[in-house]
């Protein structure tokens, strides 16, 4: 069993995306999108991660991968992958 992430939550706005998502950070400055929703991620919101990650890469010069609770398409799992965006389901939020 692999352990816990734990993601300490920084200002959305200092890396450039609304402030209304939730932007978390691990001990190694990776930065992760955090979706804590019931429904799946359909394609749809993938693209608008997509979206998120590449201004966060410009703005931070950093990794960026997705932090859920909620299943994910399979089709929306390849899309995140080929865009080098990891899925991560064993997190906790400091």
């Amino acid at each position: 069993m692999s352990k816990k992430i734990t993601l300490k939550k920084i200002d959305p706005k200092s890396v450039g995306v609304p402030a209304r998502s939730v932007i978390g950070e691990d001990s190694n400055h990776h930065l992760y999108i955090v979706k804590n929703i019931k429904s799946r991620i359909i394609m749809k919101d993938g693209h608008k991660i997509i979206e998120t990650a590449k201004r966060i890469k410009n703005k931070t010069n950093s990794g960026v991968s997705l932090a859920t609770t909620a299943p994910v398409c399979s089709k929306t799992t390849r899309l995140l992958n080929e865009n080098d965006i990891k899925i991560i389901f064993d997190y906790v939020i400091k």
